[in-house]
């Protein structure tokens, strides 16, 4: 019998699943309320890379070097921006379909995942198996590899290695300067999953990232070796959906601990070096935990936002007003923490308390990624491929 594997659009899923904890009556999401604005925010700039993702869930979100925005849309356009300007530096159309009117007609669409930049190359990641490496500085196409399975998050680079990990359970390592295999892992996969993996960190010598079967996984770095492994969640439920203990988020390596969160599941801390369990908590999220100053911050499958001690996993505050609102996970911006959601909002919360004290509406389209911090703004991506540049006040 042929096994077939079966994706779940993740988005869905979580707002699903926290819709059927809460009672049929009740509201889908929350709606927004009055605060007291401690910040406000305007446009800087704007521009548009592309014409958006239409209905795929996608995880694209700009990366920033030496003040140059990079950003990519599913079908195909790469740009590089100027971040004090908001000025086109250049862009290039990679994929079958070529941009006329503002349409893409015929050929294979590119279906692009995912970018990063390190030192003079840019890297996108194509869910149609592809790794394109290009000249950051003019966007020179300068090799272009076949892996196998879809990239379905942005690759990371260091130590001269290019790595991505790919929907078929497979991480490789690509060599950044030419593009070669220079080895592979293969992990199990689950027959029902969320749609995306976990964007893989290299430190101190290790490749982690978390798998679909609810386990953190280190690799050696030099030859793919595994180091060590340990399961975070173990599926409990009645129902497939209930089941699903993806790692999705990336992990965060801070002060020698590995820090990672399974959907379902738990919020886990381990010792880098051995894959000691430090202390797991029940806090079930696809998205990965975030370094805010000395806290842990993390977005629940429910929209919850939550500090937590990092020592032992204890819960220091939480924000629920703005439950089922898929937001993303937040970027630090001085005693705030800023978070998208699906209604093409940002909030910004109290760092220290987790009062929400600002808002601002880029537009209607739904922010999937976090925003990116940039000297005093927030650059912002939607899903219709606007690239917005914020700046608050009050911060």
């Amino acid at each position: 019998m042929i096994k077939t594997k079966h994706w779940l659009v993740v988005a869905v899923a979580s707002i699903f699943l926290a819709a059927c904890s809460s009672k049929d009556e009740g509201p889908r999401h929350a709606e927004l309320r009055s605060i007291t604005t401690e910040v406000t925010a305007s446009e800087v700039w704007s521009t548009r890379v592309g014409i958006g993702q239409g209905n795929h869930h996608s995880r694209l979100r700009p990366v920033h070097q030496d003040g140059v925005i990079y950003v990519a849309g599913r079908h195909g356009a790469v740009a590089a921006i100027n971040a004090e300007s908001g000025r086109k530096l250049w862009s290039k159309e990679l994929g079958g379909r070529k941009p006329v009117f503002g349409r893409y007609f015929g050929g294979e669409p590119a279906r692009l995942s995912g970018i990063a930049v390190a030192g003079s190359m840019l890297f996108v990641g194509s869910e149609n198996g592809l790794v394109y490496a290009f000249n950051a500085d003019n966007g020179e196409l300068l090799w272009e590899q076949k892996v196998p399975g879809e990239v379905l998050a942005a690759p990371t680079v260091g130590e001269g290695r290019v790595v991505v990990h790919l929907g078929s359970g497979i991480v490789a390592a690509l060599r950044a300067r030419d593009g070669e295999i220079m080895w592979t892992h293969e992990e199990e996969v689950s027959l029902l999953s969320l749609r995306g993996t976990s964007p893989a960190v290299i430190n101190s010598g290790g490749v982690i990232f978390g798998s679909a079967t609810g386990k953190v996984v280190v690799l050696i770095a030099e030859n793919g070796m595994l180091a060590w492994e340990e399961r975070i969640s173990v599926p409990t439920g009645s129902t497939d959906l209930e089941r699903l203990v993806d790692v999705d988020g990336a992990p965060l390596v801070w002060g020698g601990n590995i820090y990672v969160s399974a959907f379902n599941g738990d919020l886990a801390a381990f010792d880098l070096r051995n894959g000691e369990v430090l202390w797991k908590r029940e806090y079930g999220s696809w998205r990965g935990p975030v370094q805010a100053v000395n806290r842990i911050v993390l977005v629940d499958q429910q929209s919850h936002m939550i500090s937590i001690d990092r020592s032992n996993g204890m819960e220091l505050w939480r924000n629920s007003d703005l439950f089922l609102r898929s937001l993303t996970e937040p970027a630090v911006s001085g005693s705030y923490l800023v978070s998208g959601d699906r209604f093409g909002y940002l909030h910004w919360f109290n760092r220290s308390n987790g009062e929400l004290v600002g808002r601002y509406q880029v537009g209607d389209d739904r922010i999937h990624g976090a925003p990116v911090i940039v000297d005093d703004k927030l650059i912002v991506q939607d899903a219709k491929g606007n690239v917005v540049a914020i700046r608050a006040q009050g911060q």
